[in-house]
């Protein structure tokens, strides 16, 4: 039964008896009432003061659950001027209910036609027409927060057992209060939970399950969740959960056996595979993959792939790649180009490259080069040399000018011209000109000059006459001089000699012979003298005397041997004598960096005299050591030259530096210095000096330095087992910069480092590091709680753990983990949490004593009354395993006794005001006082709004005394 409380401030003394009457009548009737009451003011105030004036004295401002709430108000109310205000205001610019702090749904809106307007300021605040009119009754307006209305309050009543804690609210009603049930509970008090079918619950081939029952054994809310053994699969739902239905969300999972995608053989390879259950391309299934020669697996693939227990093979399905070669290896060479051929893709496996050079160069080196398995190409790339052709010499008796259009001597485009001395022509088979080809060759032969010849038929002789004649050419050629003599006793009558010139002819006719007569002719010194006399007289026509030196001596420069009587009767000569042999002083010079000796026995630089040339020390000679005046007034020899030692060319080594100190102006000269290193990485070979010295004699103190690429012991990267290592070369297997990855089988981690590499010093920078199992962090059993595992002994990598909890205390967590390859449990472990009951209260006019301040699991709380109240149910109560109370709370009731019989007689004696006795009054006026104080009691903790799900309001104040 409901009751509307009007407000006692302002009470008439008038109607005081009439009002303790009232009041007396409401007392019978008090206890055991159930109900959401209203009341109101009866003097106006601000919306603020008006809120203030509720809570003080009422729970709150009233905050209206539905239509019928409406109606209620409209029906009881009485009119008031200004209307009253109600707990709903604008904050920050959102209407929103005060007592919950909930936002104003759309659905919920009991707004007057064209309200709220909000065109004026501070009309935060909002009012109920009651009693206005037909079509506004009930209906909202907002306003000015400061203006003066009627205060609307109410309390509720609901209490903290109304319902059983977790399983339903407590919804207020008008006069009245219900139960709604959560989902999956029912009853009056939502006592009882709905349950499935155990039977339904059924453990796979090759799986387990695993339950979790909040609210008691396969009832609403129970999971069970399944799992499969390694290498089988869940096909299903993994959870299953007992729903508000009676049935199960979804059926129990089958465990399959787990089934990797099929691989299959790559283009260019092979694939062989290893099946260890029935079905192919099953869980521990092992293929290995090869390719055919000139491709390989690509950088990204592996071999062999095997397919782990969640089905995934442990790499992606190899390719076979087609081999690459270096394509900066193929360059074209200077004055040369290249032009590839590329069946498989440029640049790959039996690609051919041929090499051609420009006209007027040729190929040094292999003409064509293939890319092969080993990713290098079977040759070098060529050089083009400019083509030359063979060297040309300038002709005896002629000359030779030549044009080079290149860097080198008769090289392609060469001209040459030759010409001819005088005396000679060029052969009628040869060209005056020649030119070097493309091809290395010379357009003709090399040309020679020729000796010109005279008609021997211009040189005939006259009686008594004859001709002799010297031919330093050849006969009748150039040059050839003919002499003519007349017999003895005749003398010549013109000219006595004729010579052959350039131009075919004879510079003089035959003369004729006429008899002559000569002059004595004597011995000289250091001569002889032999004549032959043709006629009877000495020195006649034709004598001839023929004159001779010794050894080193010559005839005088103006004499001539024989004489000869000529035609004329004068000898051909004058009287001869013999000189000292003289040769050129000029012709001995001191070769440049060098000098020259000489022993003169008969006088300077005469007949027999010798010199003798030496070179300063780095130069060595070029020609003789000596040379003689001999008897032909020229020197045996020519003076040598002194030319600067050198040694052979050296170049720098590749993949090295080569630094040279020359003391002379050649370079390569006698004490040059050239000292070799290599880069990083290369090394000198064994062999090999790192400074050479030119020598006095030309020749280097060591053969020419090459650097070596370092190499590194392959031995010293062997992986440990469970472990691998892939190794890139750039410069050659286990060479300098090589680098070494190390890997681990799924499971195990690196210790170590991951990677190596090959250092200029033949050390690998990092020993191989270690494959150790993966290893979790250990696990303790959770307090209050059970662990179990596969393996207690080591935590690794696969291992599964699951937990469970004691009687009370529920699993805040996953119920299993596992070990991940990441060393990390795949969930963080859980912890037993311990159930808990719904918040208990004290009971009003008395206490409560609870042996923990949180009401979990085994907490008892003892109950006990003040004095006057005796204990009604339970002296104590305990929480229970499943989280609720053993039983209700207790409540303190009065005492039956004399005070009841005095208040039932003052009730029933209050009609005659006049015998009322002053102590009457008094206990009137201090249940009055005592009324007010538990009606301030009243707490209201509604979060509801209207439309929304029905709430739980908590009455703190069961009973007004």
């Amino acid at each position: 039964m409901g009751f509307c409380v009007k407000t006692l401030h302002g009470v008439n003394p008038l109607n005081f008896f009439a009002s303790l009457l009232f009041i007396s009548s409401v007392l019978n009737t008090w206890t055991g009432t159930e109900g959401w009451s209203y009341h109101h003011s009866h003097f106006t105030m601000k919306w603020e003061n008006a809120r203030e004036w509720c809570r003080e004295h009422f729970t709150d401002m009233v905050a209206i659950q539905n239509k019928d709430e409406i109606s209620h108000l409209s029906s009881v109310l009485p009119k008031v001027i200004g209307y009253y205000w109600i707990g709903i205001r604008k904050i920050d610019n959102i209407w929103t209910w005060v007592g919950t702090n909930k936002t104003l749904t759309d659905e919920a809106e009991n707004w007057d036609i064209n309200e709220p307007n909000g065109k004026k300021n501070n009309e935060d605040c909002v009012e109920i027409y009651i009693k206005r009119n037909k079509q506004s009754d009930g209906k909202w307006n907002d306003e000015n927060c400061s203006k003066l209305k009627t205060a609307l309050c109410y309390t509720a009543s609901c209490k903290a057992d109304s319902c059983v804690s977790g399983h339903g609210e407590c919804v207020e009603k008008i006069n009245n209060h219900t139960c709604s049930c959560f989902e999956g509970f029912y009853g009056d008090r939502c006592e009882n939970v709905i349950i499935c079918k155990s039977e339904d619950v059924t453990t796979p081939d090759y799986g387990t399950v695993k339950c979790f029952n909040p609210n008691g054994n396969f009832s609403y809310d129970s999971q069970c969740e399944y799992s499969c053994e390694a290498g089988f699969k869940l096909q299903g739902s993994r959870m299953m959960r007992c729903t508000a239905t009676t049935e199960w969300s979804s059926k129990p999972p089958s465990c399959e056996l787990v089934q990797c995608p099929e691989l299959y053989k790559p283009h260019n390879g092979t694939m062989d595979c290893h099946h260890v259950s029935k079905g192919n391309f099953s869980h521990q299934t092992t293929c290995e993959f090869a390719c055919q020669e000139g491709y390989t697996l690509g950088t990204s693939s592996s071999s062999p792939l095997f397919c782990g227990a969640t089905g995934h093979w442990n790499d992606s399905q190899p390719s076979c790649e087609i081999i690459k070669c270096k394509p900066e290896d193929i360059t074209a060479p200077d004055h040369g180009s290249v032009r590839c051929s590329n069946p498989n893709g440029n640049f790959s496996f039996d690609s051919v490259c041929e090499y051609t050079c420009e006209e007027g160069y040729e190929r040094k080196g292999s003409v064509t080069t293939r890319c092969d398995a080993t990713t290098e190409w079977t040759n070098k790339p060529p050089s083009c040399e400019p083509v030359q052709c063979s060297e040309l010499i300038k002709p005896n008796n002629g000359t030779m000018h030549c044009h080079h259009d290149s860097k080198s001597n008769f090289g392609h485009q060469t001209t040459c011209e030759f010409a001819c001395q005088e005396g000679y022509t060029l052969g009628t088979s040869n060209s005056s000109t020649l030119f070097c080809g493309a091809t290395g060759h010379w357009n003709d032969s090399q040309p020679s000059c020729e000796i010109v010849k005279c008609n021997p038929e211009d040189i005939t002789t006259s009686s008594h006459g004859s001709v002799m004649c010297s031919n330093p050419n050849g006969n009748f050629s150039y040059d050839s001089v003919c002499e003519y003599s007349c017999v003895e006793g005749y003398e010549l009558k013109g000219s006595i000699t004729t010579r052959c010139l350039a131009t075919t002819e004879w510079t003089n006719k035959p003369p004729s012979c006429e008899p002559v007569q000569c002059s004595e002719l004597i011995k000289p010194n250091n001569g002889t003298m032999h004549c032959h006399h043709d006629s009877k007289s000495n020195f006649g026509h034709q004598t001839t005397c023929e004159f001779a030196c010794q050894e080193g001596y010559t005839l005088g420069t103006s004499s001539s041997s024989p004489l000869f009587c000529g035609a004329t009767g004068h000898w051909n000569d004058s009287q001869p004598s013999c000189e000292i042999i003289k040769c050129k002083p000029e012709d001995i010079t001191a070769p440049d960096h060098g000098s020259v000796q000489c022993s003169n026995p008969n006088g300077n630089f005469s007949f027999d005299s010798v010199c003798e040339y030496t070179c300063e020390e780095g130069y060595e000679r070029k020609g003789s050591v000596t040379t003689r005046c001999d008897a032909t007034t020229e020197w045996t020899n020519k003076p040598p030259s002194c030319e600067p030692v050198q040694c052979s060319e050296l170049i720098k080594p590749n993949n090295g530096t080569m630094h040279c100190h020359h003391d002379s102006k050649s370079n390569f000269g006698h004490q040059t210095t050239c000292e070799f290193a290599c880069q990083e990485g290369y090394t000198l070979g064994t062999s090999n000096s790192s400074s050479l010295f030119c020598g006095a004699t030309g020749h280097w103190n060591d053969s020419q330095p090459s650097c070596e690429i370092v190499k590194c012991n392959p031995e010293d990267i062997t992986p440990t087992s469970h472990g691998s290592v892939m190794c890139s070369n750039p410069n050659g297997n286990f060479s300098y910069d090589s680098v070494c990855e190390y890997s681990c089988v799924e499971g195990y981690e690196l210790k170590g480092s991951i990677t190596t590499r090959c250092l200029a010093t033949t050390e690998w920078t990092s020993k191989p590091p270690t494959c150790e199992p993966v290893r979790c962090p250990v696990l303790e059993n959770p307090a209050k709680g059970l662990l179990a595992c596969n393996d207690l002994s080591s935590f690794s990598y696969g291992n599964k753990c699951s937990f469970s909890c004691e009687e009370g205390y529920r699993l805040q967590g996953a119920s299993e983990i596992s070990c991940t390859n990441t060393a990390e449990w795949s969930h963080e472990p859980p912890r037993c949490k311990a159930v808990e009951c719904s918040q208990l209260h004290e009971p009003v006019n008395g206490h409560m004593n609870c042996t923990s301040q949180e009401p979990v699991f085994g907490t008892i709380c003892i109950f006990s009354c003040h004095d006057g109240f005796q204990l009604h149910s339970s002296e104590n109560l305990m929480c229970n395993h499943n989280g609720n109370w053993s039983g209700v709370v207790a409540l303190c009731q009065v005492h039956p006794g004399p005070s009841v019989s005095a208040f039932k007689a003052a009730e029933v004696t209050l009609g005659v005001a006049a015998t009322v006795g002053s102590s009457s009054l008094l206990f009137i006026l201090w249940i009055l006082n005592k009324w007010r104080k538990n009606v301030d009691k009243f707490d209201l903790s509604s979060k509801s709004d209207i439309g929304d799900p029905p709430q739980v309001y908590k009455n703190r104040l069961d009973s007004f005394i």
